[in-house]
């Protein structure tokens, strides 16, 4: 098929909510990026908006030059079987993969999984951290439809159910407490558990946020029955060993090809242990007929062939195409050796944390060092005051719009958007998989560009706060 680089932008930015459209004004998304525009952005966001890299966008002409429609089921199955050789812990494939577009959209399956096993009851839906999720994962715990517009470019009822017989009675447990430290929330789950016997139980924890937050994943063995664990790792920032040990006990996991892994948004997964698929496949699916406006019969395995027929054979390229730069980019991540990998992302934490830290600019958020090394989040502080939401985001408007002098290779950089909790807010750099292995190919870890970005944000905070 064609390969120019209008038809890669339309094909790249089809398939998902409005977040990716293109807006004609500015020629960019509403994150102020355009997937095709990756040269001279020095990139270190933690969101679901990047724009391609020069590697990423190699490996989607090769695929376009490539594809044929009739093969897009054969491509479907070939990309959910790397995913299972890259993330398995023995030749065995362990769990099914089910796609989504975005996070957010997995955030559903759940719900449909349990409605499917035990119909027509109210489902206890305990939420943890929901401040620091996908933009849209909390309208999805509640049943009901996030956005304006669908994978298959249709408009649908935003805010309104999504289906009438699915009845979710979500329990969110804040991330954080107003003083931003890290909220243990063990006991709150305990609580809810034993609130709701004999209810149908999904218990939605997170190794990952958005500031890196990781649940004490040790609740899990407490409750090894009666409670449909999913773990959102969509920020995918984990060691695979962790992964395996969580299929091994029953535990789904939610992840993207497009944080960390630098696809360009949105490319979603949800890893399912093959005991849960094999209770489905049994169970009516008549029930999934309501989900035919967020998902199609391609998401799901083959195996739900009965789920399969409920739903449109809708064929997303753009979802195909994202998770073929994904897969080929986590691919080259993993060839590195695990420790490697984990030790040079572990030094750029101790020099961001140190130069950070170093200035009366900011503040590290609380308990940094219980959260991810490759998220690093602190507030920006301006005549003694925290900015907060939305003077944070006239900074990052301007440091994401302008030019900017002094970077080494690079005139422009992306951060991740800022994050509310309660009345507060703070930001975050990141570091993401293709950056990290540019350094270990030259082995040679180079900070250089790091501090300076920090040194902008100095001199945009004087810029816009200080006049």
């Amino acid at each position: 098929m064609s390969t120019d680089d209008a038809t890669l932008l339309s094909i790249l930015t089809s398939g998902c909510d409005e977040r990716i459209f293109i807006r004609s004004e500015t020629n960019a998304n509403k994150y102020h990026l355009n997937p095709l525009e990756y040269e001279g952005m020095f990139h270190r966001g933690s969101c679901t908006c990047g724009t391609l890299t020069p590697f990423g966008y190699q490996v989607a002409k090769a695929f376009l030059v490539g594809y044929q429609e009739a093969d897009y089921d054969a491509v479907v199955k070939q990309q959910a079987k790397r995913l299972q050789d890259l993330l398995r812990s023995s030749e065995e494939d362990q769990f099914h993969v089910y796609f989504g577009p975005s996070g957010s959209d997995l955030m559903y399956l759940p719900l449909l999984f349990q409605s499917m096993l035990y119909p027509r009851q109210e489902i206890i839906n305990i939420v943890s951290c929901p401040e620091e999720l996908g933009s849209g994962s909390k309208a999805a715990a509640e049943n009901a439809y996030y956005a304006e517009w669908n994978q298959f470019g249709e408009r649908i009822p935003m805010g309104e159910k999504v289906s009438e017989v699915v009845k979710s009675r979500v329990h969110y447990l804040d991330a954080r407490s107003s003083s931003g430290h890290i909220v243990d929330r063990k006991q709150a789950i305990r609580d809810l558990i034993a609130k709701h016997p004999g209810k149908p139980l999904i218990g939605n924890l997170v190794f990952g946020s958005k500031s890196g937050i990781k649940d004490d994943l040790a609740i899990i063995d407490e409750f090894k029955e009666g409670v449909m664990w999913v773990v959102d790792m969509c920020q995918f920032r984990t060691d695979r060993t962790l992964i395996h040990e969580l299929i091994g006990k029953g535990v789904m996991i939610m992840v993207t090809g497009s944080k960390f892994y630098q696809a360009p948004p949105f490319c979603g997964a949800l890893l399912v242990p093959k005991q849960w698929t094999n209770r489905l496949s049994t169970k009516a699916a008549s029930v999934a007929g309501d989900f035919g406006k967020l998902f199609t019969s391609y998401d799901f395995p083959p195996v739900l062939s009965e789920v399969r027929k409920t739903l449109p054979a809708f064929k997303n390229l753009g979802l195909r195409l994202r998770w073929e730069i994904a897969l080929h980019e986590m691919e080259a991540y993993m060839a590195y050796e695990q420790d490697e990998a984990n030790d040079l992302i572990r030094r750029w934490s101790q020099v961001v944390t140190g130069r950070l830290a170093q200035s009366h600019y900011f503040r590290l958020m609380p308990n940094i060092e219980q959260t991810n090394d490759s998220i690093v989040s602190f507030m920006v502080i301006a005549q003694g005051r925290v900015l907060n939401q939305v003077e944070l985001k006239q900074l990052f408007d301007y440091l994401v719009l302008e030019s900017h002098e002094g970077l080494r290779d690079y005139t422009r950089i992306f951060l991740g958007q800022p994050v509310q909790y309660g009345e507060k807010s703070f930001i975050r750099l990141a570091i993401g998989s293709y950056s990290v292995r540019k350094q270990l190919e030259k082995a040679a870890f180079d900070p250089t560009n790091d501090l300076q970005i920090i040194a902008l944000i100095e001199r945009a905070v004087d810029h816009l706060f200080k006049r």
